[in-house]
């Protein structure tokens, strides 16, 4: 259902069932039956945001699904006119071209989560079940890296003084600085936390899956199987003005491919959901004079949550929307500041 100015629609009966027996942590939604929540079983419990990309889904898409590392110059090209002006990428999409030279590239990962907190940054890169683990070890280490750790978690620690051009061995880019090996769940992973993420791999540590604080935002995704990215995020969105003790508990973007684009913002009562959802039709008319993309019309409730949908067309506005903290994902006019 789609409201118009001054009238919201509100749905809250899909999500009623959909959390039905969970508490706030949503945690009964984490099963792991998407990509997206697997990725949340290798991150540390206290990830505070998420970004996801599955670069597999998108080479899906756009027919390029068959391209591996050491690839021609007219394969790196295919893919960079594919790709031109998407909205969403590994952080390995960028080094494409030095790192056809390397044991591995982007045209490897399936699918990257990146994950911050306070205490720092995590990103895990899903490879595909083709790529040789010993071919990555021991290339790194020709490579000019140092190795540690076991056998089966070995890590690799650039040695800066191997470096030209921000590559190490003139085809890994750094950062990262240091890089660990997981062979049995396809995995290299990066970052400031990789201690905390193999422990949680090995369940040594809870993960962000166990925990479930993104459960319930999860929810809201209709086709987890097809997504090609989500970004989230705890403790927005600002509270509405006519709601001031209302506490936001969440932001969502969800991408599935050549399906509606949707944009959440989670409350902690449906009273908020309601208010916010008025507030905020007023503030998406003067997002779209200044994106060209119309939202003011698209707006929904679904019990505490609140959804902005558009085309998948408009996806790269919605994802610079969402870094911006602008448009569905800002305060409307006169809201208090989270915290406030």
């Amino acid at each position: 259902m789609t409201s118009r100015r001054g009238r919201t629609a509100t749905t809250a009966g899909t999500l009623a069932l959909a959390l039905a027996g969970s508490t706030l942590s949503g945690c009964g939604l984490l099963d792991g039956s998407s990509r997206l929540e697997k990725a949340l079983e290798y991150l540390p419990a206290d990830t505070r945001t998420v970004l996801f990309v599955d670069r597999a889904q998108v080479a899906d898409r756009v027919d390029l699904d068959d391209l591996t590392t050491g690839g021609s110059e007219d394969d790196v090209r295919r893919w960079a006119e594919a790709t031109k002006g998407e909205a969403y990428g590994t952080e390995l999409a960028r080094w494409l071209v030095p790192m056809q030279e390397a044991a591995f590239s982007d045209f490897d990962v399936e699918w990257e989560v990146v994950g911050t907190d306070d205490g720092g940054i995590s990103r895990i890169w899903r490879m595909s079940d083709d790529l040789d683990f010993e071919k990555v070890a021991a290339d790194l280490e020709d490579a000019g890296y140092e190795r540690s750790g076991s056998k089966d978690r070995p890590v690799f620690k650039a040695d800066l003084s191997d470096t030209e051009d921000g590559l190490v061995g003139g085809r890994y880019p750094i950062p990262p600085l240091e890089i660990a090996l997981v062979p049995g769940e396809e995995l290299i992973v990066t970052g400031t936390r990789i201690d905390d993420i193999l422990a949680a791999v090995d369940d040594d540590a809870d993960s962000l899956a166990d925990k479930g604080s993104f459960g319930d935002l999860l929810g809201q995704a209709d086709h987890q199987d097809d997504l090609e990215y989500a970004a989230l995020g705890l403790d927005a969105p600002c509270a509405p003005a006519d709601e001031p003790d209302a506490k936001g508990e969440g932001l969502g973007l969800f991408v599935p491919s050549d399906e509606e684009v949707r944009a959440v913002r989670l409350f902690d009562t449906d009273a908020a959901a309601e208010a916010d959802a008025a507030a905020l039709e007023d503030a998406l008319t003067a997002f779209g004079e200044r994106s060209g993309v119309d939202l003011a019309d698209e707006v929904t409730t679904d019990g505490r949550a609140v959804r902005v949908e558009t085309g998948f067309d408009e996806r790269a506005v919605l994802a610079q929307a969402y870094v911006r903290q602008e448009g569905p994902f800002g305060c409307p006019a006169n809201a208090p500041s989270p915290g406030a």
